[in-house]
């Protein structure tokens, strides 16, 4: 009787946590990224390499919550989990700081399903462009499993998103589809093939963008339906 009144304890306060929870605003400036960890955070990952181009190494963090809350997630569904931020740094030698550029709140998928892996795979820095790379594998429920790539790249004022690739393969026919944006060219190609016979096709095509992606206006990777049943 006592642990099921703890375990309703848990859940009740939990859930009420939850509701109450808030993301932090990162403080603007510091010496070294734990300058930037907000109370009760702790870094997930971080990356060095320069993204402005001025010769100096900047930093990329991803933040994830100590604690489990309970959150309605983009599909509207309550679940438990720990909330992550990323947060882009840039570095002034001169004053020995990093300045906050960048927060987003959303990009970083949470693993809020126990019957799939995190879905969070890295954070990279290439020769200015930004990378973050997801994988969706279900442990059961899907024989589908899906890798993704977004590429960022500072311009001006913003991250913008100049490239993505999206991987889905049947793990039992070893089917699979491959497509890769590029968005300054504004160019698809796509990959159909199989892994065990070894046959592919590829095709490509002029794709009409209106305006460039950024942090603000693609929140969340999958949620951006680039064509018809194709989710990015």
């Amino acid at each position: 009787m006592r642990h099921i009144l703890t375990l309703i304890l848990i859940l009740y306060f939990g859930v009420s946590y939850g509701q109450n929870f808030s993301y932090p605003s990162i403080k603007s400036t510091g010496q070294s990224i734990n300058d930037f960890v907000p109370a009760g955070w702790t870094i997930l990952d971080s990356v060095y390499g320069d993204l402005n181009k001025d010769g100096i190494k900047d930093a990329a963090i991803v933040f994830q919550y100590r604690d489990s809350v309970s959150l309605v997630n983009s599909s509207e569904d309550t679940v438990l989990t720990q909330p992550r931020i990323l947060i882009l740094l840039f570095k002034n030698a001169a004053y020995n700081k990093f300045t906050l550029i960048e927060q987003s709140n959303s990009f970083i998928l949470k693993h809020d399903n126990s019957i799939m892996d995190d879905p969070y795979q890295g954070i990279t820095i290439d020769k200015g462009i930004l990378k973050l790379d997801f994988h969706l594998f279900y442990n059961m429920g899907s024989w589908y499993s899906t890798s993704s790539t977004y590429k960022f790249r500072f311009d001006k004022k913003a991250f913008v998103l100049i490239g993505a690739d999206l991987s889905t393969i049947h793990r039992a026919t070893l089917d699979y589809e491959d497509y890769s944006y590029n968005f300054l060219t504004k160019k698809r190609s796509y990959t159909k093939g199989n892994d065990q016979s070894g046959t592919k096709k590829t095709t490509q095509k002029i794709f009409s963008l209106t305006s460039f992606k950024t942090f603000k206006t693609f929140k969340e990777p999958y949620s951006w339906e680039i064509e018809t049943d194709i989710n990015l």
